[in-house]
């Protein structure tokens, strides 16, 4: 394999890889290099700070700040692009031949100067954005937040268009690359980069049933809530939710409920041992946007896996899964799998159903794009 060039334009810094997005970019970073490709990573600091793991990772690292406040939100094209421009990244770019890959649609403030140049452009495209924006708008409880999102969402779409200058669009699941191919054309499927090498199931049983997520993000929160109320305090199995930053108003709602516990910040290790033990991972969101990464890590690592239909929509591994939507599915489903084993043939069919998802496979897709 050739010792390929590849800029990347991330949306922000992707160590350490602890939520969805930094996720794919990271082993993507990881995969690529693995492959052959040299890569000079392009970064905005948005919270986080410069990596030695990315320095040690890639041939070069340039930081940007990510700028912000209320001047921004005042322009015409969306607050997630203005506030990541920087003047010094295109001198930088625009010294050599190399292809750009544009994490997000985030980062392409620049692309239609990329491509005028005659840069091969590809775009990940982790949501479409729009639309994600919108569901995030109508999760918000706060006033200003909803108007934010809901306006945003509007700017998001208009500016959508960009795409059209873009010579690859890596979609991150089916429909999402249907919807970019039908509109922009060159779209191509790369299903999300994650950390997980092989399948590392455990037969047998467990005794608890686990939700896991970002749980700083309304969504995903207002989700469990909506789940413990309705189903889960009704069964008597224990329960446990474990995910990021959870606030003091969701412990405190959950408290009165004896068979759930939170595990707040889990690490990687902490969070694979609770998903490997774990007799059911309850998989459950608001809106169908990508694929979950939550979902691959419990078919990688986890025994039955109960969700609802916008977790598995259009990623093909429907029949990996359990499906339920009302709470007296869940509640009967929840019954039958807490008593039924994991079996060996149930990690064969896993084993089978994912090759298509190894970071290896994503990682030669992106290789021959820029060949």
């Amino acid at each position: 394999m050739g010792n390929k060039h590849l800029h990347i334009i991330a949306f922000n810094v992707p160590f350490p890889a602890d939520y969805g997005g930094v996720i794919d970019i990271y082993y993507k970073l990881r995969s690529l290099k693995q492959v052959g490709i040299q890569i000079i990573l392009h970064c905005y600091t948005y919270g986080r700070q410069p990596s030695k793991e990315l320095e040690d990772l890639c041939a070069e690292v340039h930081y940007y700040e990510r700028e912000s406040g209320f001047f921004y939100a005042l322009n015409r094209d969306p607050y997630i692009i203005t506030t990541r421009d920087s003047n010094i990244m295109p001198k930088r770019i625009m010294g050599d031949e190399f292809p750009i890959l544009f994490e997000g649609l985030h980062s392409t403030s620049r692309l239609k100067l990329y491509a005028d140049a005659g840069k091969k452009c590809l775009v990940r495209a982790h949501n479409i954005e729009h639309d994600y924006y919108r569901a995030l708008s109508r999760s918000e409880n706060k006033l200003y937040d909803k108007v934010f999102l809901y306006i945003e969402a509007i700017k998001l779409r208009r500016f959508e268009n960009i795409l059209g200058e873009a010579d690859h669009i890596l979609g991150i699941s089916r429909p999402e690359t249907k919807y970019f191919s039908e509109k922009y054309g060159h779209s191509t499927l790369v299903p999300a980069f994650h950390r997980f090498d092989e399948i590392t199931i455990k037969a047998g049983l467990g005794d608890y049933i686990l939700f896991h997520g970002n749980l700083a993000v309304a969504e995903n929160s207002d989700v469990f809530l909506r789940i413990a109320s309705n189903v889960l305090s009704k069964i008597p199995h224990r329960v446990i939710v474990a995910g990021k930053n959870p606030s003091r108003s969701f412990v405190r709602k959950l408290s009165g409920w004896t068979n759930i516990s939170v595990v707040a910040n889990p690490s990687d290790d902490e969070l694979d041992m609770l998903i490997a033990a774990a007799q059911v991972n309850l998989l459950y969101t608001a809106q169908s946007t990508g694929i979950k990464l939550k979902l691959l890590h419990a078919l990688f690592g986890g025994r039955h896996c109960l969700v609802n239909t916008e977790m598995i929509a259009g990623t093909g591994l429907e029949s990996l899964c359990q499906l339920a939507e009302e709470p007296n599915d869940m509640i009967d489903q929840l019954e039958k799998l807490m008593t039924l084993p994991f079996t060996k043939e149930q990690v064969d069919e896993r084993i089978l159903a994912l090759k298509d998802y190894s970071n290896r496979a994503g990682a030669e897709k992106i290789l021959k794009l820029i060949e």
